[in-house]
């Protein structure tokens, strides 16, 4: 097996894999228990949130007074000595969630208080799926989908969406059957990021870590043995190769995998967010000024972007952005037309078609020089359809920031 690993970290399985990977894969029984606990511990999380768990947290993360419960309640928590512990204190429980989020299982809500929550049309197609079917889509959704983005870490090292390029480069690590940690600067572990990828990697089957029985004083416990599994080389190289990541997303992961797995027959997808008729109020400050804005769902965000500047009295000669969170808990940008490199853009956007609940808060970002920052907050949401066509200030307060500072003028 070991000469077939090295060909495999030296890149030489891109063409396929070698007899031995496939007979690993077509013999893998996927059910709740095995492989790994991924399926197990997605059900309890599940469980545990349920119709609704309060969160005060901007991005509907888990909040803070249940971690050490939620913890708790995995097959293998993780052993800690911490009294108000963050998210990103539990590695597995943080990427269990961005799996979640990733999917579009776990969704928040605003009304009448703001709380994270299962989604039903999307827990019903889960519930329809087998085992086999489970850990593949929250395979690919950890491939193409999640990210740290949902707990509030913005730190990425590759771009894109999805962890699949970490994920080949934390595996890379792993030259050995087995890796001994001294400490968790021993070049495997950097920060919440990677902790996770090992905790998900272990989730799935793909290795087996060990962490110490006792934690430091105020500390979780430190990770000190990562031993890789059969299936783990396996998929590796059935899916994590560079070819792979430079391909097309999901496709060709029931591609890579399918063949070996006949049960998996169903994926879920997410429903479209419906496009809300009505007029939108938004409060729009910075600094201590802030304007109130009434706009109809019909207006694009480029109209939008206008009618911010004219409240402010800012003229309209710089490059803009808008910057907000998907309900997945993406972080995207919505670029103004002058702007080519990007998926989205104002001007093809409807106000309408914001992933907005009422409550939540996007920036407008203007003047890529002297970065302008608007905190836009969607108030609330006339439900009647508007019979106006244009937007308008209906409320103010403070002085607007001056646009240009001419004090070094000459």
């Amino acid at each position: 097996m070991m000469s077939d690993v090295r060909k495999l970290f030296n890149g030489e399985l891109d063409d396929g894999l070698n007899a031995e990977l496939q007979s690993v894969l077509q013999k893998q029984i996927i059910d709740n228990e095995s492989p790994g606990h991924i399926l197990k511990n997605i059900e309890r999380l599940i469980e545990a949130i349920g119709t609704g768990m309060p969160t005060t947290s901007a991005y509907y993360a888990l909040p803070q007074g249940k971690l050490i419960e939620l913890n708790l309640s995995l097959s293998q928590p993780l052993t800690h000595d911490l009294k108000r512990p963050q998210l990103r204190s539990f590695p597995i429980l943080a990427g269990l969630f961005s799996l979640l989020r990733g999917s579009g299982l776990a969704v928040g809500e605003t009304k009448p208080r703001r709380i994270v929550k299962i989604d039903p049309v999307m827990f019903d197609r889960f519930s329809a799926m087998n085992a086999t079917e489970r850990y593949m889509n929250l395979l690919s959704t950890w491939f193409y989908e999640a990210g740290l983005e949902c707990i509030g870490e913005t730190s990425r090292r590759f771009g894109g969406r999805g962890m699949i390029a970490d994920i080949r480069n934390v595996y890379m690590y792993l030259e050995q059957p087995v890796t001994s940690i001294i400490d968790n600067r021993s070049g495997i572990v950097f920060g919440i990021r990677d902790a996770s990828i090992l905790g998900l990697m272990h989730q799935f089957g793909w290795i087996r870590l060990t962490y110490d029985k006792k934690p430091a004083a105020g500390k979780t416990a430190s990770m000190r043995r990562i031993e890789r599994t059969k299936l783990g080389d396996a998929m590796f190289a059935a899916t994590c190769q560079l070819k792979h990541i430079l391909e097309e997303r999901s496709e060709n992961l029931r591609e890579q995998l399918g063949p070996f797995f006949p049960e998996w027959k169903l994926d879920w997808t997410e429903p479209e967010l419906e496009y809300r008729d009505g007029e939108h109020t938004f409060k729009v400050a910075i600094g201590d000024a802030w304007r109130r804005i009434v706009a109809p769902a019909s207006a694009d965000l480029d109209e939008l972007a206008n009618a911010i500047l004219n409240a402010y009295r800012f003229d309209n000669s710089h490059l803009y952005q808008y910057k907000l969170f998907d309900r997945r808990g993406h972080a995207i940008n919505i670029l103004g037309p002058e702007l080519d490199d990007g998926e989205h853009f104002t001007d093809e956007m409807r106000i309408g078609e914001l992933p907005m609940l009422i409550g939540d808060s996007i920036v407008f970002h203007y003047d890529f020089g002297d970065d302008w920052m608007f905190k836009v907050t969607l108030e609330s949401i006339d439900e009647k359809p508007s019979r106006k066509n244009k937007m308008k200030v209906t409320a103010k307060s403070g002085d607007a920031p001056k646009q240009y500072d001419n004090s070094d003028w000459p």
